[in-house]
């Protein structure tokens, strides 16, 4: 990873992406790609762009062989989703596992939050029922791991029914404690992020990078 200097911002160019990225308050992108910036609309809301699509895509590629690496000798997993902010990552992550993989993927999603419109999470974590998933190979699919709370319950709920259980996520703030996390896609600051899934108030989802929102805009 080294600095690259343009116009007076700091981006770091990356270029191994077969393990978790650790991601600095500067951002990430590739050395293709260009100086990211904030799309026009967005700029009285959104600080910068963190980590750009093409490190996004380079990434879920690595993942995608760690997790075949991770359930070697499995013929077919449960791909169980998060929603509403795990279902961008979740679908790319799947579709290069089909792709660069022997495993057979079936997909099950689980309603889970404890943020609302909130920019910090509440701690009263509100799950909905899953599918039958009594005795199969699962791995549960997450878009951010903040203060753990919402995983936590999603996991000690899983683990009783799973056969094999392992948890991907794709960014980590890496302040939560007691969670086992076996597959992470980055390690970023600590800051409210937006984009590839992940929302404020219902805004951002459609972002094709992950950015950093504003401080004076969250609640």
């Amino acid at each position: 990873m080294r600095a690259f200097i343009r116009g007076g911002f700091v981006h770091k160019v990356v270029s191994d992406f077969s393990k978790t990225v650790i991601v600095s308050e500067e951002g990430i992108r590739l050395a293709s790609e260009p100086e990211p910036k904030v799309r026009e609309k967005y700029i009285n809301e959104l600080d910068k762009v963190l980590i750009t699509k093409g490190c996004l895509d380079a990434r879920i590629k690595g993942l995608a062989r760690e997790i075949a690496n991770g359930f070697a000798g499995v013929d077919e997993i449960t791909c169980v989703v998060v929603l509403k902010g795990g279902m961008f990552f979740a679908a790319d992550l799947i579709r290069v596992l089909d792709e660069q993989s022997n495993l057979r993927t079936r997909l099950d999603f689980i309603k889970c939050s404890s943020y609302g419109d909130r920019s910090y999470s509440s701690g009263n974590v509100q799950m909905c029922q899953l599918d039958n998933i009594e005795g199969k190979n699962i791995l549960l699919i997450e878009d951010i791991v903040d203060t753990g709370g919402t995983l936590r319950v999603l996991q000690n709920y899983l683990k009783e029914k799973r056969k094999n259980f392992k948890t991907c996520v794709l960014l980590d703030k890496g302040v939560a404690s007691g969670i086992e996390l076996d597959f992470i896609g980055f390690r970023i600051p600590r800051v409210f992020v937006g984009g590839y899934g992940l929302d404020y108030a219902g805004m951002y989802r459609g972002l094709p990078e992950i950015v950093v929102i504003k401080k004076e805009l969250l609640k």
